[in-house]
């Protein structure tokens, strides 16, 4: 359940303004701007939102043994 909220999140966060940038056009007659401006925020965020689901587990630092050796150190 928790993955289908998360695919349901950032497809809409990726659909959603290009649709109300689509209706704007039409609103206020300005045609293709503000859905070309809605599709770019809407991928943006859409893949800002991917890569941040997609990185390293909240605390974990990282495989680089010197960076490890080093909080070993400070450890000690």
């Amino acid at each position: 359940m928790e993955w289908t909220s998360r695919v349901t999140t950032i497809s809409l966060e990726m659909a959603l303004p290009g649709l109300l940038g689509h209706w704007a056009d039409q609103h206020w007659g300005t045609e293709p701007v503000l859905l070309v401006l809605g599709v770019i925020a809407g991928f943006t965020a859409g893949m800002w939102h991917l890569i941040k689901l997609a990185g390293p587990p909240p605390g974990d630092r990282g495989t680089d043994p010197a960076s490890s050796k080093e909080q070993n150190q400070l450890k000690r």
